[in-house]
């Protein structure tokens, strides 16, 4: 039996259309098995690769989105990192001008910052603590090994970022506030407005010309015929001339209710109009309207009436 199966074979036959003599070509049973299991083998192998590249294809692409979508989100987070060192270099310049600008003012920073409100961040309050903390935890990485992480430190970075954004505001405003106070010492009457001795201060007197006491309502200076008056303060001079026993006057305002008289002048360095600085001549010390002597009589008014000029005046 064994050798009866041994001896099986496929017999193929070949007839030619023509007169030819056909012909057979015996084929033995397992080499007929044997290229029937290679053919299955075969076919197998090449399902397997055929798979194996499909899915190796679709990771490769999958792979690729996620290197693009990690590049977009790099390019995203350097941008907000510069724009966060940009914004950190500014809240800086701030607070040095700031600091530089009270410290030359004698300002008390306590004064200027109450007046500016919190700025708040996603419903809460932000704190100078806060502020802190934040602004000095913002380190961007430059490399990320997954999607989840780049994600959660571009969300940071937008935090941050934002944070930073409801800071200047704040800071500005200080700055702002800083900026009035500047305006309001520029305004306010601070020098002595000319070369004397005081000889006559503020309040009560005996009235020189006549019997009797009356209220002064500035203070007496008495230096060289000619010399020369100065603005005691940044401002707008809204009159020059003859005002009965003020003699020649030069009246500035500056601002923010404050108000400067200049009379007894024997000449105008100035007209009605003109915008003067601090420590500019105004006029010369003179004795026109009613005086005993030259000399200048000098007011400081605020919110319309006189108070004592002493206190609005520096060591010479």
């Amino acid at each position: 039996m064994a050798s009866d199966k041994k001896n099986r074979c496929f017999t193929i036959m070949v007839v030619p259309h023509t007169e030819e003599s056909t012909f057979s070509l015996r084929i033995p049973l397992f080499v007929v098995q044997l290229l029937v299991a290679f053919l299955v083998l075969t076919v197998a192998g090449v399902a397997v690769l055929g798979y194996s590249f499909i899915k190796a294809s679709a990771e490769a692409e999958e792979v690729e989105l996620l290197r693009q979508v990690n590049r977009a989100q790099q390019e995203e987070i350097n941008s907000l990192a510069v724009e966060t060192e940009k914004m950190m270099e500014q809240i800086q310049s701030i607070d040095e001008l700031v600091d530089f600008v009270t410290n030359k003012l004698d300002l008390d920073p306590d004064d200027i910052n109450n007046q500016v409100e919190p700025q708040s961040f996603n419903g809460h309050t932000v704190s100078e603590s806060e502020y802190e903390d934040n602004a000095g935890a913002v380190s961007l990485q430059r490399s990320y090994s997954s999607r989840s992480a780049s994600e959660g430190v571009l969300d940071r970075a937008s935090d941050n970022l934002l944070l930073l954004q409801s800071i200047i505001p704040e800071r500005s405003e200080t700055l702002d506030s800083v900026g009035e106070y500047v305006v309001q010492a520029d305004a306010k009457p601070s020098i002595w407005p000319c070369r004397g001795r005081l000889a006559s201060g503020f309040g009560m007197r005996r009235i020189p010309y006549s019997s009797g006491y009356q209220f002064h309502t500035g203070v007496d200076i008495i230096g060289a015929h000619g010399s020369a008056i100065w603005a005691s303060a940044d401002g707008e001079v809204i009159f020059t001339g003859y005002r009965g026993s003020y003699g020649n006057i030069v009246i500035i305002d500056h601002g923010y209710g404050y108000e400067t008289y200049y009379a007894h002048l024997t000449g105008f360095a100035v007209t009605a109009g003109d915008y003067v600085e601090r420590g500019q001549t105004v006029g010369y010390m003179g004795a026109t309207g009613r005086t005993t002597g030259t000399h200048l009589h000098y007011e400081v008014h605020y919110n319309g009436s006189p108070v004592n000029p002493y206190n609005y005046m520096k060591t010479q």
